[in-house]
């Protein structure tokens, strides 16, 4: 039998459900799903429930579009998944049915606008890591060995320490030590003469 579920979650400036739910009792949903946690909260109990329950053919109604998702991508993703696997969405305050010409072309432009939104992120993250570059600030763990430090750990494995002794003994990071023990177990061995 396929069911309507409502699904409703208050914002940061709105701390009142009591509209959402209104508004999903007169759209005649059979049961209703609702969180009293802000957008940026990434655990959606309420939500997670509702996922597990949908079988192809039910319909999630929202009173407002955005809602849903914790930001427009993760809307998006969830839109997705529900056209995957044959759910009808409803959101009421912007008149979109994903089983009509109109709705979908509404979700299609906003699948879109998430797609721009994602290509303009990474762009300006690209460019702002070649401008870094060019003005010779360093990206990324810093390259190179220090001399001191390899000392400190040469000789501490010459006197037969463990990585953890060496750790404690120098306060190099256990990754700096393990990395530097690899390094000189890699050099030919120094012939006394």
């Amino acid at each position: 039998m396929e069911r309507n579920y409502g699904y409703a979650r208050v914002s940061a400036e709105d701390q009142n459900l009591a509209t959402q739910l209104d508004a999903l009792q007169r759209a005649g949903v059979d049961q209703i799903f609702a969180e009293k946690i802000t957008g940026s909260s990434t655990t959606r109990p309420e939500l997670d429930k509702l996922l597990q329950l949908l079988r192809p053919g039910d319909t999630v109604t929202v009173s407002r579009f955005f809602r849903l998702g914790r930001n427009l991508a993760h809307l998006i993703q969830l839109l997705d998944d529900f056209n995957a696997q044959g759910i009808r969405f409803v959101a009421l305050d912007l008149g979109v049915d994903s089983t009509t010409p109109a709705g979908k072309m509404i979700l299609t432009v906003f699948s879109g606008l998430a797609q721009y939104i994602k290509e303009e992120t990474n762009e300006k993250t690209a460019h702002g890591r070649a401008l870094a570059k060019a003005n010779g600030t360093h990206m990324g763990r810093r390259p190179g060995v220090d001399p001191k430090q390899l000392a400190k750990v040469e000789t501490a494995l010459k006197a037969n320490m463990s990585p953890s002794q060496i750790v404690q003994v120098t306060g190099l990071s256990e990754s700096t030590v393990k990395r530097y023990r690899k390094l000189l177990e890699a050099l030919p061995a120094k012939h006394d003469h």
